[in-house]
């Protein structure tokens, strides 16, 4: 009897291929954030040691993303520079913007004055809270922190001096401390200044972007394996950290804020589904993988390449307009943190039982909006501390409550991001037009690629 011997090559092709399945799936992923969970309550010890493994894996994901935005960057603006349409498509990013942060404040005030979660009637609930308060003692916020020497005196700022902090003096030193906003406006009017490049001399120069954008889309294709493992350390490590005290006191606010999160993405995945044409079915599962790195990372900026992944390859919308709106939409459109200054302030306001007046109102959903929108590449503690804005304003006390927000801080946090991302791939669908042309994603890798029809018939 002779035996059929299969290539090594098409058994490793089988094993990738299972493998990324099986740490793609959300089941595997929901028992790594369940595991991880049950780690950090009873083993805390051992979850803290984890720490480092979920550092290395953010540290994985952060090295592509610079290269990933400069590369997407430049050459989709470089393409859209002989589009005639090029402004009608940032004129509609702006109206994004507005509307989804104007129904992140409706919605989430809304939920948070119908559920009133800082109206504590229960005397003992009132007294562990204070008693949290009292045990952590003074902690202080970002806003304490001396910005300047204390000898020079302060200088009058004009109404444009903001400006200064977009335009990088130097892009070396940007792109070495990830100030992501100074690069990319560089990135847009390099992308300008390419594209006025005749085509004949630009084309290298455009070969090689598109590599290095493969090269990390490929890149965070082979750290996805990881996530389960990623997912458990980070969770374990966190919950060893904040344990679960936190979370039974602010078990209310916890809930609004689910909630909020939990509308918002809905009314984004049906947009997808509107405009994608696909099944709803379809739609829920082309964000999985959007929805895990979200979860696992806590970062945007860090989910680009799937949100890309996500509306430019699985949905098939027009891929040079996807990745020109995504990095831009990453930095302006800012729903997560939003939704935390409205329901924080309001929640704040109902802990000490100060009554709001219209004014308070319309003050929290400006100023919401205005400062939600300077916190793209902001960690959890220093977005959170941007609240004693608006508490400031209207004369309510943050640094007791600041407590209790950064032990949650996880929690919400991964709402937060949550809420940017289905958002962001929303808006992107919205603005980007249909290109049928696209080729189906290739599973071994995750992403589709777009090859020549002459070099796949090859």
């Amino acid at each position: 009897m002779s035996s059929v011997s299969v290539p090594s090559e098409h058994k490793s092709a089988t094993w990738n291929a299972g493998l990324r399945r099986i740490s793609q799936s959300p089941w595997t992923v929901i028992a790594s954030v369940v595991l991880g969970a049950l780690c950090g309550a009873y083993l805390p010890d051992f979850a803290k040691s984890l720490a480092p493994i979920s550092d290395a894996y953010l540290n994985l994901l952060k090295m592509v993303v610079l290269p990933l935005i400069v590369s997407a960057t430049v050459f989709a603006i470089k393409s859209m520079t002989r589009d005639p349409q090029t402004a009608a498509y940032l004129s509609k990013v702006v109206m994004a913007i507005a509307l989804v942060s104007v129904a992140a404040v409706a919605i989430t005030g809304a939920v948070t004055l119908v559920l009133q979660p800082g109206v504590i009637t229960d005397v003992q609930d009132r007294i562990e809270l204070g008693t949290v308060l009292n045990n952590r003692g003074t902690i202080g916020t970002d806003l304490q922190m001396t910005l300047a020497p204390p000898s020079q005196p302060p200088t009058n700022e004009g109404v444009f001096s903001g400006l200064l902090e977009l335009i990088p003096s130097n892009i070396f030193n940007s792109l070495s401390v990830g100030n992501t906003m100074q690069v990319l406006v560089f990135c847009i009017l390099f992308g300008i200044g390419i594209g006025r490049v005749p085509a004949a001399t630009s084309l290298s120069f455009a070969n090689a972007l598109e590599t290095v954008y493969r090269a990390c889309l490929i890149m965070t294709g082979w750290f996805n394996v990881l996530l389960p493992l990623a997912s458990f350390a980070i969770i374990a490590s966190q919950t060893a950290l904040t344990g679960v005290e936190p979370l039974m006191l602010m078990v209310g606010f916890i809930a609004t804020f689910a909630i909020a999160t939990g509308i918002i993405m809905v009314l984004s995945l049906l947009l997808v589904w509107f405009r994608s044409g696909e099944s709803l079915w379809a739609t829920f599962k082309a964000h999985q993988p959007l929805f895990m790195i979200a979860i696992a990372t806590r970062s945007s900026t860090a989910s680009i390449p799937w949100i890309i992944s996500l509306v430019g390859e699985r949905l098939r919308f027009n891929r040079i307009v996807v990745e020109m709106l995504v990095p831009l939409h990453v930095t302006m459109l800012r729903a997560g943190p939003i939704m935390l200054f409205v329901c924080g302030s309001l929640f704040i306001a109902q802990l000490y039982g100060r009554s709001l007046s219209m004014n308070d109102y319309v003050y929290i959903a400006g100023a919401s909006i205005l400062v939600g929108m300077t916190t793209a590449g902001m960690s959890g503690a220093v977005t959170l501390s941007q609240m004693a804005i608006l508490c400031a304003h209207l004369n309510l006390p943050f640094e007791a409550p600041f407590v209790l927000f950064l032990t949650i801080d996880a929690l919400t946090d991964t709402m937060r991001t949550l809420t940017v991302v289905s958002t962001i791939a929303a808006a992107t669908a919205a603005i980007a037009p249909k290109d049928s042309a696209q080729h189906p994603v290739d599973e071994s890798e995750g992403f589709a690629l777009n090859v020549p029809k002459a070099e796949a018939a090859a």
